[in-house]
């Protein structure tokens, strides 16, 4: 089997058990194809990395444990992970749990800022997904609405069932490209410490980008100026990020001219996401998740139950 441009050809079988149908789409990190598993008959989402991700046997071998592990990561909020491997050329490949809806970038790209009570369900969900991973000891490293996926329910009641995709390509990507001049992380969503060359990479790490997120949840816009300008490069960023001062959420907000977007209590909680210091941060998902903030008896305060 192989892997080069312009893709994988219909009917081509990876890992002796996924024959693929159709492409799905591909980007930076590979291409996703919907596949057949020839084992049970289902469709599952084949996700095919670039080669280049595997450089390295021994960074592959623990991506491939880590994706197995993450694949018994006890929430119904993480997709589920069906099988991996490498292909003939080296390239690394995941078959999971093949989703209909649309990722949360995509819900917001549409509708803009959600309303509260999406906001909630939103929040709930995406928390209990990182609060089972923090406990397993499992760190996302690069949440952001793209790796957020609301899927069409399969039970009567919620409006959608959050599913946090990719889990364990994160670290790899990470450990790839880490550099003593380029930062690992998502740009706009990445903690200091993923700025460095040698990070200590844990749960509060992924704390402060649900921090960010609850920001952009809750307004519709970036916690970052520089998120906000075509013109602003890396290095903008990067001195917002590092060292100018982290303004109260309320006041950014204001300037974004959402003042009026923010529940009672926000302030307090995001200033224990979003803080520089590692040790400042809510320890783990689960804690940031558990924090209540009292707030005006007209608000509801945050975060929500």
């Amino acid at each position: 089997m192989a892997t080069q441009e312009p893709g994988l050809q219909a009917d081509t079988i990876v890992g002796g058990d996924f024959r693929v149908v159709r492409s799905l789409g591909s980007g930076g990190m590979g291409a996703v194809y919907v596949a057949e598993q020839l084992s049970t008959g289902s469709l599952r989402a084949l996700k095919i990395l670039h080669r280049d991700l595997a450089a390295d046997d021994a960074e592959l071998q623990r991506f491939l444990g880590e994706a197995r592990l993450a694949s018994r990561i006890p929430s119904d909020h993480v997709v589920q992970v069906v099988g991996a491997g490498r292909d003939a050329d080296g390239a690394p490949w995941l078959a999971m749990e093949l989703l209909e809806g649309e990722s949360l970038a995509a819900r917001m790209r549409r509708d803009g800022r959600l309303a509260p009570g999406a906001v909630q369900e939103v929040f709930a969900q995406l928390c209990h997904a990182l609060g089972a991973a923090h406990a397993a000891g499992i760190v996302h490293r690069d949440i952001k609405p793209e790796n957020v996926f609301l899927a069409v329910p399969r039970r009567e009641g919620p409006r959608f069932t959050l599913k946090v995709l990719d889990f364990g390509i994160a670290k790899l990507v990470a450990q790839v490209r880490r550099t003593a001049t380029v930062p690992v992380g998502t740009p706009l969503w990445m903690a200091p410490e993923q700025s460095e060359v040698s990070p200590a990479i844990g749960p509060p790490t992924d704390v402060w980008a649900l921090g960010l997120l609850a920001f952009l949840l809750l307004t519709g816009k970036s916690y970052w100026l520089s998120g906000h300008s075509a013109q602003a490069g890396v290095s903008a960023f990067l001195r917002e990020l590092l060292y100018e001062p982290l303004p109260a959420a309320s006041a950014r907000a204001a300037a974004l001219h959402c003042a009026d977007a923010l529940p009672a209590g926000f302030d307090s909680w995001f200033e224990r996401c979003v803080c520089r210091e590692v040790a400042g941060r809510f320890a783990d998902a689960t804690a940031a998740r558990a924090a209540r903030r009292p707030g005006p008896r007209r608000a509801t305060p945050w975060p929500p139950r």
